[in-house]
């Protein structure tokens, strides 16, 4: 595989080389510069983005949030909104945008999850350097994001009809009405962030049930009422 993700999404992506060289133990992971962390390995097939992979997975991360300190509720949203901007076309600036968020969260929060969250990210640009700048200099790596790494899926707390779930509501944006005033990216970091211009960009993903009571605030505020709560099929 061109890479492989040791410890789970609190590790590190280890590049095909340092991989293949690795010891499995915390002795001969640290070797090469990753972790074992959570114990799991997740080898990344070669058809799949990894960089698109790790926005995934980096979105998800930031979702997990106990919101307890701004590092958490308002870096991790920021640093995967940023990485996705890379993969989308940001070029350099969104790649600086990456490290000195990464950088800002880092040993800074209430607990251990943005530096776990942060050293994922950063591990992602030294692993896939090639994909990397095929995106920042390039038109990408060609190849599309297939969704390999596990994340909440079917069944999980997050899925329509499980405990937990919005029964698939998702934020939604009239763009007849939007003014940019970007208070909802305020209220609810962690699903919505602002392009180069101030409008929200709004997370693909459904509105977890911890995240809910926000949501309907951020609705609510909208000075041109343009946010708003659908569900979805």
């Amino acid at each position: 595989p061109p890479g492989v993700l040791a410890g789970a999404y609190h590790g590190g992506w280890l590049d095909q080389a340092a991989a293949y060289g690795a010891a499995l133990s915390y002795e001969g992971l640290r070797a090469q510069g990753g972790t074992l962390g959570a114990g799991a390995v997740l080898p990344l097939p070669a058809a799949t983005c990894p960089l698109g992979e790790t926005v995934r997975a980096a979105l998800w991360l930031a979702g997990e949030s106990a919101g307890q300190c701004g590092p958490c509720r308002l870096g991790l949203p920021a640093l995967a909104g940023a990485l996705a901007d890379v993969v989308g076309g940001g070029g350099r600036e969104a790649l600086e945008t990456v490290r000195r968020t990464a950088h800002s969260v880092r040993r800074r929060g209430a607990c251990g999850h943005p530096d776990g969250a942060a050293r994922f990210v950063l591990s992602a640009l030294t692993a896939f350097a090639d994909d990397l700048a095929a995106h920042v200099l390039g038109d990408g790596c060609g190849r599309g994001t297939t969704g390999v790494l596990p994340l909440p899926s079917p069944g999980g707390p997050d899925t329509p009809g499980a405990p937990g779930a919005t029964g698939g509501e998702r934020l939604a944006v009239d763009w007849t009405l939007c003014e940019g005033h970007g208070l909802c990216a305020g209220l609810l970091p962690e699903l919505v962030r602002l392009d180069t211009d101030g409008f929200p960009v709004l997370a693909a993903e459904e509105v977890p049930a911890s995240s809910r009571g926000r949501a309907l605030r951020a609705v609510r505020r909208c000075p041109a009422l343009a946010l708003r709560l659908e569900r979805r099929e």
